[in-house]
């Protein structure tokens, strides 16, 4: 005769527990977890109280004090997975999570996984904030110093708060480039956070964002009418330039490419070889031949490319030219560059591979309407 391993009274032959203790039992897991999970999550959470919930749940339903352990661990891991369901952890959810975990010593080998999953939420939370701020035009002042003070009470490294920091910086300037363009607003946004942050040109152009936004800003004031001068004043290039017209934009690098018209004859001939003596042959035959041409593009130098505000300069060590805006008569937009055609009978296709066919192509026709 076996006796319930709840309740202790006897429980049949062959038999270690009754039907309803188990189902008793199971149900008071069951409310004591998610007692324990609403705990977690709540602003009003007392941990005097919470425990003794847990121990009259635990008597009526024949639980023990480990059980009740188990339904603080898994109630808390439950909590987490609730309020990581919307997709957004909020800073009050995370607060009230970890008070709880850290308040009732939950070990960490009880709360690995869901740890993982609250660091990852809080860091998605936090770049998202710090991805606003960096393009904040009302209160930016506040919203920076905000960050500054969340980043300090995150738990990260210094070395992983800058990370973020540039990491955010450099979405934020792609965000902001989707429609083509960067408002003066956003450009002062953008370098009011750099400077806050104590973050350089270098630290954030890796992937080539601070290029971007300069770019961006370079294209913006030619577009409306303005001369961009974002170029170091210092910098020394071979161009000759025109008394009036001021240096835009050089491109290193450049490769300049030449579509050329190649011509060859071709023709068949036919006829019969008639025998006249011992090794001698004549041969009647007749020869037709036409010229036959084609155009193919030739990579002709590589050298520096120099945008101003009359020409388009090149200067590489076989060519060097300048082709001044009104003798263009069309601009062909390319990916890794712009091709240009003069405004001259015999004039041929000529190209620029700068790698960067968007900010060329923009450039030169925002210039060429000046």
């Amino acid at each position: 005769m076996g006796n319930c391993k709840y309740c202790g009274d006897k429980a049949g032959f062959l038999r270690s527990k009754h039907g309803m203790c188990e189902v008793n039992y199971r149900e008071g897991l069951r409310d004591m977890r998610s007692l324990a999970s609403r705990a977690a999550a709540s602003p009003e959470f007392n941990q005097a109280t919470l425990y003794e919930s847990l121990s009259a749940i635990a008597q009526s339903s024949l639980a023990g004090e480990s059980d009740i352990q188990a339904a603080i661990v898994g109630g808390w891991n439950q909590a987490v997975s609730e309020s990581l369901a919307d997709g957004v952890l909020t800073h009050d959810e995370e607060t009230r999570l970890r008070e709880f975990r850290d308040g009732l010593a939950l070990t960490r080998e009880d709360t690995r996984a869901s740890d993982a999953k609250l660091e990852g939420a809080s860091r998605d939370r936090l770049m998202l904030d710090a991805r606003l701020a960096a393009v904040a035009v009302s209160d930016a002042e506040t919203n920076i110093r905000e960050l500054g003070q969340m980043l300090e009470g995150s738990g990260l490294s210094r070395r992983d708060q800058r990370g973020l920091l540039v990491q955010a910086w450099e979405a934020a300037v792609e965000g902001t480039l989707e429609d083509g363009m960067l408002t003066l607003d956003e450009e002062a946004a953008l370098v009011r956070y750099l400077h806050h942050f104590d973050l350089s040109a270098r630290d954030v152009d890796s992937n080539g964002a601070h290029r971007n936004m300069i770019e961006a800003a370079v294209i913006r004031e030619a577009a409306e009418g303005l001369v961009p001068s974002r170029l170091d004043p210092n910098i020394q290039t071979p161009f000759n330039l025109k008394k009036s017209e001021e240096l835009v934009w050089v491109f290193a690098g450049a490769k300049y490419i030449e579509t050329r018209t190649r011509r060859e004859r071709r023709g068949t001939s036919h006829g019969l070889s008639i025998r006249v003596a011992r090794g001698l042959y004549y041969r009647p035959s007749s020869f037709r031949s036409q010229a036959v041409e084609w155009e193919e593009t030739a990579h002709v130098d590589t050298g520096l490319l120099g945008v101003t505000t009359k020409h388009v300069y090149f200067h590489g060590p076989r060519k060097r030219f300048r082709v001044r805006y009104d003798k263009i008569v069309s601009f062909e937009p390319y990916t890794d560059g712009i091709g240009i055609m003069r405004d001259a009978q015999t004039a041929k296709p000529q190209s620029f591979a700068t790698g960067d066919g968007w900010f060329i192509y923009n450039l030169v026709t925002n210039l060429a309407r000046q």
